[in-house]
């Protein structure tokens, strides 16, 4: 069954009903460019000052998340790199780390497929910027980035890799999904360009577990928006599940409530949350 749209005007549960919010953030809260206006910077503040602890679970390094709460000049948690790393405001308190086997393994796969491979470490993003630009995502991954700029592949690090993204055409990753599944059984289409791959188990659930636990917050009283497949894993497990506009169907099969069609439609719920 789809997620019904939710009525922004007719919420079916108010700001008491909740103890903690968590956001994807490409495709929910970031414009379709992977940058994130103005609006859902000050919809976070106000969340914030309302006395919501926020957590931002993201796909990203974790600069193009904990800058987004610097821009709010908001206190949060992050989730970043799809679970594997966890920063709790100050340090980083979680890291898992991907093996150099792996990483091998998906070097020579997107020698095979012509993917453009990303290889996240904790504070760097190692990829090749030239050929970001020839596939036409060079400005989504700068946007996301939060203005860190990439490193060069020549200078990986291998012992430092949290997770891996594939970047790639919507047909060539239609075309070649199925040999990177089979290969790495944990990879996700995360966006229309992208393919993630994590350490083995690893998922965002498993980082924002641990963001809610140290803070002692009630999952089933969290609300939660994400919109691709990486965001299944946690939105089933906590008790206010919404789609963002243009989630994947997997998302929609899962969420209570799917957010209608706008711009900044986040700091659109989040307004008219903490206005209630």
């Amino acid at each position: 069954m789809n997620a019904q749209e939710l009525d922004l005007e007719n919420l079916p549960w108010s700001i008491a009903d909740i103890s903690s919010a968590v956001f994807d953030i490409d495709g929910t809260l970031s414009r379709e460019d992977s940058s994130t206006s103005e609006e859902t910077i000050a919809a976070l503040r106000a969340l914030s000052d309302a006395g919501i602890p926020i957590t931002l679970a993201t796909g990203r390094v974790l600069h193009g998340a904990a800058n987004l709460l610097h821009r709010a000049e908001i206190t949060g948690w992050v989730v970043s790199a799809g679970g594997t790393v966890v920063w709790d405001g100050h340090d980083v308190v979680v890291e898992h780390r991907m093996s150099v086997d792996e990483i091998t393994r998906l070097t020579t796969l997107c020698d095979e497929t012509g993917f453009v491979p990303f290889y996240f470490g904790p504070e760097k993003i190692y990829t090749d910027r030239d050929a970001l630009e020839r596939h036409g995502v060079l400005e989504v991954t700068e946007n996301s980035s939060e203005g860190l700029s990439v490193t060069p592949l020549s200078e990986l690090n291998t012992a430092d890799i949290t997770k891996a993204s594939l970047a790639g055409t919507c047909e060539q990753i239609d075309r070649h999904f199925s040999a990177v599944h089979a290969e790495f059984p944990q990879a996700v289409r995360a966006h229309d360009f992208f393919i993630d791959i994590m350490p083995a188990d690893i998922t965002k659930w498993d980082g924002i577990q641990y963001a809610l636990a140290a803070r002692n917050l009630d999952p089933e009283r969290t609300l939660g928006v994400g919109d691709s497949d990486n965001d299944i894993a946690w939105l089933t497990q906590i008790g206010h599940p919404i789609g963002a506009p243009g989630a994947s169907a997997g998302v929609r099969e899962i969420a209570h409530w799917v957010l209608p069609p706008m711009t900044d439609s986040v700091a659109a719920l989040i307004m008219r949350l903490v206005q209630n």
